[in-house]
């Protein structure tokens, strides 16, 4: 039903006859065989649907929902799909206010933190930026802004991962063709960096500043029972030493 048309420097084009008898041709552009055997095959099918005029399978109308829009703009041109809607612009502010303000899922204090990552990329790119114009390239300068103002290394990696998450979202709305800040990636200090031995002479002279038992059970079962204790509760005892 459909066959694939090789082109010099290696460009495809798809080669089929529509409903009507019409020969057609949608012009792939440069492309590996594989990749354009798979079109090939998604073009079939839809042309299966055309002639029986049945729906198309679920798998290939996901396919079409998820295509480019470049690509979608030729499968609407030669008949085999409706056309996309253009979809409004989207500026950086807006969009992260509402997925911010629309993620149920998330605690008021992670929401907190990921508040400091929207302020960062809002004051870097500007609030009224439209997200579909941020590429790359600007997403490697926002890193090097980070790295610029002397952020922890674990920081820096912490705030990309989340910007990355927030420009996922924006692709999965079809807002952005792809994510920018994919593959923008800063190593993050592994925790043998952080770690230091107490010995039971330290852990002896905390215990005699803590204020009372609580404190002193505490720090007991952190450092000799291996627990976890409230982070809050550690810091202000070894503040105290």
């Amino acid at each position: 039903m459909a066959s694939i048309a090789k082109d010099p420097n290696g460009r495809k084009r798809i080669l089929f006859i529509d409903g009507d008898g019409n020969r057609k041709a949608i012009r792939l552009g440069k492309m590996s065989l594989p990749d354009a055997r798979e079109i090939k095959t998604k073009v079939e099918a839809i042309l299966s649907a055309h002639a029986a005029r049945n729906a198309i399978d679920p798998t290939t109308a996901q396919w079409t929902a998820e295509i480019p829009d470049s690509l979608a703009g030729k499968l609407a041109r030669a008949g085999l799909i409706p056309a996309r809607k253009a979809l409004p612009a989207a500026t950086l502010a807006a969009f992260l206010a509402s997925y911010l303000d629309g993620r149920a899922d998330l605690k008021p204090a992670t929401k907190v933190v990921r508040g400091v990552v929207v302020r960062d990329l809002t004051g870097f790119f500007g609030e009224a930026r439209e997200v579909k114009t941020i590429t790359p390239g600007d997403a490697d300068d926002f890193k090097q802004s980070l790295v610029a103002r002397e952020l922890a290394p674990t920081t820096i990696h912490k705030r990309l991962q989340v910007a990355r998450s927030f420009f996922r979202a924006m692709k999965r709305r079809k807002l952005i063709g792809e994510n920018p800040f994919d593959g923008v990636n800063a190593p993050a200090a592994g925790i043998r960096d952080r770690q230091r031995f107490v010995n039971r002479e330290e852990t002896a002279r905390v215990l005699n500043v803590c204020p009372d038992y609580h404190w002193r059970c505490i720090v007991g079962l952190a450092r000799f029972g291996g627990l976890r204790t409230p982070q809050r509760n550690a810091i202000r005892a070894v503040d105290r030493y």
